[in-house]
């Protein structure tokens, strides 16, 4: 979520009046006819106008400041979904790949002697993939 208030470079309790006048300094030294075919300072103008439309209008900066606020907040272990069940079996991703999701190679990285349960060979690696091609 963009920070309006940093683009604008404003706290996030400040006035209407501060709002205004912080875009105004901003547009008047990011404005295309100021900055002429510079890509990033246009880009900053995108982003300082949409910046002031939301926190200009009161409505809008009122939505603003709930979501910014709930984004920020640590969820509640009440709406935190447990899932309880049988954990997949994986040992063929772990066959096939040579490692275990979630950490990479890692997984097989120490290991002095030859696992027989380890990554495939590329050779059965192909053969089970084709297989079912006969």
């Amino acid at each position: 979520m963009t920070d309006y208030y940093q683009v604008l470079g404003i706290a996030s309790g400040a006035s209407e009046k501060e709002i205004k006048a912080a875009y105004r300094k901003l547009a008047k030294e990011y404005h295309p006819d100021v900055v002429g075919n510079d890509p990033l300072k246009k880009q900053r103008m995108y982003e300082i106008q949409e910046a002031y439309g939301v926190l200009g209008d009161p409505e809008k900066r009122a939505d603003y400041d709930q979501k910014r606020q709930d984004a920020f907040q640590p969820k509640e272990k009440a709406n935190v979904k447990e899932t309880s069940g049988p954990v997949p079996d994986r040992s063929a991703f772990e066959r096939f790949f040579g490692f275990q999701p979630g950490k990479g190679m890692e997984t097989y990285q120490n290991q002095k002697k030859e696992d027989p349960a380890g990554a495939m060979k590329p050779e059965e690696r192909f053969a089970s993939f084709f297989q079912h091609i006969r």
